[in-house]
């Protein structure tokens, strides 16, 4: 046990700022767990997680031992049950990171003397986590003064950046322990670089050839966990796996509906595995307990806009996955590195992180601030690393969008702060605003939520299998905006020089779950469609837009939870056709969910 982490309790009850520093599977997160149960000096201690796994995972742990503790991801707003109000008034909530960003914005009395858990804090270095937790960091350090110190907030990270900026940006007493529960041995296995082939079969394969050649003997281990950093490859190395070791393999993503993905966890925490082989994005690489002896590191780049490197501070987490605490002598991580990957991972073993970068899209976080009321210019003195002349370009281009009128929000500001509209979204929107005509309101919403949705959450960079899609999908999304294809993208060719059009296989993707996972691609139309709804009701966008973009949350909501329901094919097709064929009807039902009135007309 004196590998564990220790809290300092008497600095927690005296509100001192923390940074806890400490390997994966150290009980960083159970240690506060434990305090959050026992403490009585905060009216409310927030978990804020980067992944639902991670949610999900917390919440069930707290459950275990008291009533006061509630839930808020997009997993749990598909119960019936759901009430945020509710939730947010528990003593104990756990949640992601932006619905905390949206509560502390929306509501900030509820923080008063609340104490603030931000596990995996080095995602700050994440360009996607980056600009949200900068935000946070910034508003508590606002409500700490405004609150007379009344708040508090403690770091965790097994791999944290900046510790001695950070811990005298937040006054923070700094907790570190080196003692790993379980040692690791670490293997970097040299591979070639082949530019001209799929990057991640080629590590698959590497891989596989590894094994095949008696280097790592399977029967030797309970459990092996695969990382590779998207969904496409995460399916596609673990369908190569199985066939090619024999073994039987899964893969895990933020994609996969929630009963898929929680019976994979439960599978990593039981006596008898029912899979040898995980291969998992960053859904299985953070927070979460996983239990597995072996680590395979085969992604040490990302492919986006532009080819970069995963993070150190990722490559470490990964790595702190492997051993069995309780069960295992010694874990094992092999990183499977092409030579200009190497220096990558060195910096990881050597726990290099790099530094935390500014603010990655000033103008949502500057909106949002003169949203709450506040002087934008505040941001340079309570953010972490906040730049006067960045915020005044800011300030500029918001003037310019129509999002600020003389320092104070407009209606079209309004909208675009409180969902959280980044920067690329603003002006995707104004597009949309101006582009927008007569014709048939339900057809236009969802066309409009599609173009945001594929645009603003990058789709368009997802590779797919489209043939296999377009042959085995069903055409009804398309179908119904097919007076409007095209349309958006001829407009936009000639504004922007650029055609901003989904493609074909965005439409079909909803109706194809067993090809390509929609419950993200539903989850984010959903929060699309709330977007085109908000703009209608305030009149910035044609009035009779607000019926059917609100038809399409809830369509997007009960697609999720039927898909929950292990439905797939021409089931997913009638519960579709179900929906469109009653728009009226149910536009009109008190029934927030579709789902249960397709089952009961069935």
């Amino acid at each position: 046990m004196s590998n564990f982490v220790k809290l300092d309790i008497k600095a927690l009850d005296s509100y001192q700022p923390l940074m806890v520093i400490s390997p994966t599977g150290s009980g960083k997160t159970f240690s506060v767990i434990k305090y959050a149960l026992k403490q009585n000096v905060y009216n409310k201690v927030v978990f804020a997680m980067p992944t639902k796994a991670a949610i999900r995972e917390v919440y069930t742990k707290l459950s275990l031992f008291t009533n006061y503790v509630g839930r808020d991801d997009s997993d749990a707003r598909l119960e019936d049950s759901f009430n945020a109000e509710e939730v947010w008034r528990k003593k104990i909530i756990v949640t992601s990171y932006e619905r905390l960003l949206q509560q502390m914005i929306s509501y900030p009395s509820l923080f008063s003397n609340s104490l603030l858990v931000i596990d995996e804090a080095h995602l700050l270095l994440s360009e996607g986590r980056n600009c949200t937790l900068q935000e946070l960091l910034a508003y508590y350090k606002f409500f700490r003064e405004k609150f007379g110190g009344k708040i508090n907030i403690i770091l965790l990270s097994a791999t944290m950046p900046d510790v001695d900026s950070l811990s005298e940006y937040l006054e923070a007493k700094v907790i570190c322990n080196d003692k790993r529960p379980v040692n690791i041995d670490v293997k970097i296995v040299r591979v070639s670089q082949k530019r001209s082939e799929n990057y991640y079969l080629n590590k698959a394969i590497e891989f596989i050839n590894y094994v095949k050649k008696g280097e790592l003997k399977l029967e030797n281990y309970k459990q092996i966990l695969v990382y590779t950093n998207t969904r496409r490859s995460a399916e596609e190395i673990s369908k190569l796996i199985e066939k090619e070791l024999h073994v039987s393999a899964v893969f895990h993503h933020a994609g996969l509906p929630i009963e898929v993905r929680k019976k994979i966890e439960d599978d990593m925490r039981s006596e008898n595995n029912q899979y040898k082989v995980i291969v998992s994005t960053d859904t299985l690489a953070l927070s979460i307990n996983t239990n597995v002896d072996v680590v395979v590191v085969l992604a040490l780049k990302r492919f986006a806009a532009l080819r970069t490197y995963v993070e150190p501070s990722t490559v470490a987490q990964v790595i702190g996955r492997a051993g069995r605490p309780g069960y295992s002598e010694k874990g094992l991580a092999l990183i499977f590195a092409e030579p200009d990957e190497v220096k990558i991972v060195n910096k990881a073993l050597k726990k290099d992180f790099g530094r935390v970068p500014e603010p990655l899209d000033y103008p949502q976080t500057v909106l949002r601030w003169i949203y709450s009321g506040l002087d934008p210019l505040l941001l340079a003195r309570y953010g972490y690393r906040y730049s006067p002349s960045k915020i005044k370009d800011s300030l500029s281009f918001l003037e310019n969008i129509g999002a600020i009128q003389k320092g104070k929000v407009t209606p079209l500001g309004k909208v675009f702060a409180y969902e959280m509209v980044p920067k690329k979204g603003m002006n995707l929107l104004k597009l949309i605003i101006k582009f927008d005509k007569k014709g048939n309101p339900l057809a236009r919403a969802l066309y409009y939520s599609f173009i945001y949705s594929f645009f603003v959450d990058e789709y368009f960079s997802r590779k797919v299998n489209e043939g296999e899609i377009l042959r085995k999908g069903n055409s009804i999304f398309l179908d119904l905006v097919k007076s409007l294809r095209g349309s958006f993208g001829k407009y936009t060719y000639f504004t922007v020089g650029e055609s901003l059009e989904p493609s074909t296989w965005f439409y079909y993707s909803l109706t194809v779950p067993q090809v390509i996972s929609t419950d993200d691609i539903a989850e984010s139309i959903r929060k699309s469609s709330e977007i085109i709804y908000n703009l209608s009701t305030y009149s910035l966008i044609s009035e009779d837009l607000s019926k059917p973009s609100y038809f399409i949350m809830r369509l997007m909501r009960s697609y999720r939870r039927v898909i929950r329901g292990g439905k797939k094919g021409e089931e997913i097709v009638d519960f579709i056709r179900f929906c469109f064929s009653n728009y009226q009807e149910l536009s009109k039902s008190k029934d927030e969910f579709f789902d249960t009135q397709w089952i009961r007309n069935a």
